[in-house]
């Protein structure tokens, strides 16, 4: 009994030790065969896209191994996918990876002709196959193929199968992929394709190298022409469209891909590397108009050595980009046209001036027209000059910004703190300013830094946004809400959330200095200004380099900001390269393709209400005699009080100066009265109509003053005089100028220690210093001094 236990036993073990060895290579098998599919199915190099907004192909790069392969889409049209399931697999949505029909037929066909004439291969073993990199045509491959194609049906849906397929498929030449294919042979997206040329693109992966388009012409419209009628026969589509689809040609060769955004195309490479499907902001539409616009306007130019310009439009309350024009272009990229200036660091002119005035308004140390000195200055070596060669004396702040003028920009930065504007400017965005404060000096706010067409766009750009974004009691311009232009949806938002948050401007300080910026006059040689002016109002800045080789124009409204940049990408300067000259005109030309639209809405809860002196535009003192309650920004409030109304003591008559040595107290007449400098008064009173002299004093009365009386004009302090030499070596003379405020004074010239004459009413004196430094003094009459040093140089 015990032994027949035993036998039993042993046979159950043994029973049970085979069954394991079979469980164990079952197993073995299921892992391989779960294993057997990679995670990425093609591992291959992709061509570079980019598209618009509405994926309209902008411009595109080849893939590294030469071939045209788009990245994969995400879907396969609708026409495209009855095509290649009735040419290719019939019963695609029903088999689980091959059809066993199928490929008993081809078996047999192929074992009748003693040759392979007949595949039977699905869609799901074609992409099987193509993994396998072209293996050779055998059973044995075949069998893989199939066992590969299940497998990839139990980890796929086949709507994701069929979008491999096409993705993938070869379509003749160096052509992989159905959206690579419809543009080299149709020029438009599969989206967009007709029946006919769907029909064509689906026949072409059965035999990509002895048929496509140019190649084969007579088969290959048979074989499109073929599976037209099956579609036909099968109601896919009706007997008008089958009729008006075989009498559709046959491209005769591939179509250039499009290269609307080439630049942008190189810059997406260089951000975000290559073999990606670049969806971008931009407009098709707006990108080819802005296109034909900036190079009609170099042709026009050309002729003065003006080669390159590039526009960047974008939509003011989003930052997104809708146009992007990195260069001119050139056949033969003579000019370096291939160079994408839009990023490129340009020294930046006057371009940045309404930044510092907002900045000035929005930390209350000035209001909206306050009065700022504008005279010949020098400030150790650096003598700004404004660009018309004219001073006013005194200028509004406004109109400074309006007109662009240089010296009152420097001295509103003296006053400012080049380190503070320094400092703003990096937190505005601008990356370029990466060398210390002193290396630019006061030269920073007249283009002494580079800056890019980018950063300047972006900041104008934010500044509008934060306008528009206003909608509390008190909004700040912050670079929390700063964010630089975009030009890829997926980037924006990353974009957005790596702000800093820190103050810089309130909403009605970029509500003054966009109203500033209105004030403009439009460039001369621009005839349809007018126009322009009246279909659209924006706020606008141009801007110039020392040497004439940037122009720049930036301008916005609520809905897009436009900024140019032209010159030479070579650096080289250009008489009249100017930016109201050259890049402003295009700047309008652009704006005019633009729709019309509003203007800003005046953020009224960020007003407040101030007492201001009409004449120096600065809060009224006690003395002010003409003051009007004025809207002006929030900071308002703290701005300094007018410095400019003195009390002066007249005679009964109100005709004459006096004072307690010569008059009687108590018969004065005690007045406020608009003082200024000699010099600043030299200037001011030319151009001013409220401007009055100060009386002279009452005949036999003691002129002393409080005021200075006696100013030099030309030259100042530390200035540097190039004086010309003629052809016979005679040097040129030099014209040295005085304010004295008594028309009567007689003032006498010294030059280094030696008389050199006097002059009276108008204060000129004709001179020819030698070369090396120089002391100038001169005295009045009553015995006031005035003296400066400075030096000539021989040019």
């Amino acid at each position: 009994m015990n032994n027949q236990f035993q036998s039993i036993f042993k046979k159950f073990r043994f029973v049970l030790n085979r069954n394991k060895i079979k469980f164990s290579i079952l197993l073995i098998i299921a892992v391989l065969y779960c294993a057997w599919l990679p995670s990425k199915l093609f591992i291959v190099p992709y061509s570079t896209v980019l598209v618009d907004s509405n994926n309209n192909l902008l411009a595109a790069q080849i893939a590294s191994d030469g071939q045209w392969r788009f990245p994969e889409s995400d879907s396969v049209p609708v026409k495209f996918r009855y095509c290649i399931t009735t040419f290719e697999d019939e019963y695609f949505y029903y088999h689980p990876g091959f059809n066993p029909v199928s490929v008993f037929k081809s078996i047999k066909e192929n074992f009748v002709a003693g040759k392979v004439r007949r595949g039977g291969s699905t869609i799901t073993m074609q992409v099987a196959r193509m993994m396998g990199n072209k293996p050779s045509r055998t059973y044995l491959h075949k069998l893989l193929e199939i066992l590969l194609a299940t497998r990839i049906e139990c980890s796929y849906k086949k709507s994701s199968i069929l979008n491999i397929y096409a993705s993938n498929a070869p379509f003749g030449s160096n052509v992989v992929g159905l959206q690579a294919a419809s543009w080299r042979y149709f020029g438009r997206g599969p989206e967009k394709l007709s029946w006919a040329e769907n029909a064509l693109l689906a026949v072409l992966p059965n035999a990509p190298s002895l048929i496509y388009p140019g190649k084969n012409h007579e088969k290959l419209i048979a074989k499109r022409n073929r599976l037209l009628k099956k579609l036909y026969q099968k109601n896919i589509i009706d007997k008008s469209t089958y009729n008006l689809s075989l009498n559709e040609e046959l491209p005769l060769k591939p179509c250039s891909l499009p290269q609307l955004a080439p630049h942008l195309l190189a810059r997406a490479v260089q951000e975000h590397g290559p073999g990606q499907l670049f969806k971008s902001t931009i407009n098709a539409n707006l990108q080819i108009q802005t296109d034909q616009l900036l190079n009609k306007h170099i042709q026009g130019i050309s002729a003065n050595q003006i080669f390159n310009a590039c526009v960047v439009i974008s939509e003011t309350a989003t930052g997104n980009v809708l146009a992007y024009i990195g260069n001119s272009f050139s056949q033969k990229n003579e000019h370096q046209n291939y160079v994408d200036i839009i990023t490129a660091p340009r020294s930046t002119g006057s371009i940045l001036k309404p930044f510092l005035y907002a900045f000035m308004l929005n930390e209350g140390k000035i209001l909206p027209a306050s009065l700022i000195e504008d005279v010949p200055i020098q400030i150790g070596s650096y003598g700004p000059k404004n660009f018309s060669l004219s001073y006013d004396g005194l200028v509004p702040a406004n109109q400074a910004i309006a007109r662009s003028l240089n010296v009152p920009a420097v001295k509103m930065l003296i006053d400012y703190g080049p380190a503070r504007f320094h400092y703003r400017l990096k937190q505005l965005g601008f990356k370029t300013f990466t060398k210390n404060t002193q290396h630019y000096g006061l030269s920073l706010i007249l283009g002494g830094g580079e800056a890019s067409l980018w950063d300047v766009a972006s900041a104008y750009s934010s500044m509008g946004r934060a306008l528009l974004n206003y909608s509390n009691a008190r909004s700040k311009y912050t670079a929390g809400n700063y964010r630089p232009l975009n030009y890829l949806y997926s980037a924006e938002k990353s974009k957005q959330n790596g702000s800093e948050k820190t103050d810089l401007l309130n909403a009605s300080s970029i509500w003054f200095t966009l109203n500033a910026m209105t004030e403009l006059l439009r460039p001369q040689d621009y005839v349809g200004w007018m126009q322009f002016a009246v279909k659209n109002r924006i706020a606008w800045k141009t801007g110039t380099s020392f040497g004439f080789r940037d122009a720049w124009a930036v301008g916005l409204n609520d809905k897009y900001t436009v900024a140019v940049w032209v010159g030479n990408a070579s650096g080289e300067g250009r008489p009249e390269l100017t930016g109201t000259g050259m890049a402003a005109p295009l700047m309008f030309s652009v704006f005019n393709l633009l729709s019309k639209k509003s203007w800003f809405t005046k953020p009224n809860s960020d007003m407040c209400i101030v007492k201001v002196c009409r004449q120096s535009g600065s809060r009224a003192s006690d003395i002010c005699p003409d003051a009007e309650l004025k809207e002006v920004q929030s900071s308002g409030k703290k701005a300094p009080v007018c410095s400019f109304h003195k009390i002066i003591h007249l005679d009964q008559s109100g005709t004459y100066r006096v004072n307690s040595n010569c008059y009687g107290v108590a018969q004065m007449r005690h007045l406020p009265w608009f003082v200024v400098s000699p010099v600043q008064e030299y200037f001011f009173k030319q151009r001013s109509f409220f401007y009055k002299s100060l009386p002279e004093f009452l005949p036999g009365c003691s002129s002393e003053s409080p005021f200075h009386q006696l100013e030099i004009i030309y030259p100042r302090s530390d200035f540097k005089i190039y004086i010309p030499i003629d052809e016979s070596g005679k040097r040129s003379k030099c014209i040295f100028k005085a304010a004295h405020k008594n028309t009567a004074a007689i003032l006498y010239w010294y030059l280094d220690g030696e008389y050199l004459g006097s002059t009276q009413k108008y204060h000129q004196l004709s001179v020819v210093p030698k070369k090396g430094r120089h002391q100038l003094s001169i005295t009045d009459n009553s015995g006031e001094t005035a003296g400066c040093n400075f030096e000539t140089i021989d040019k």
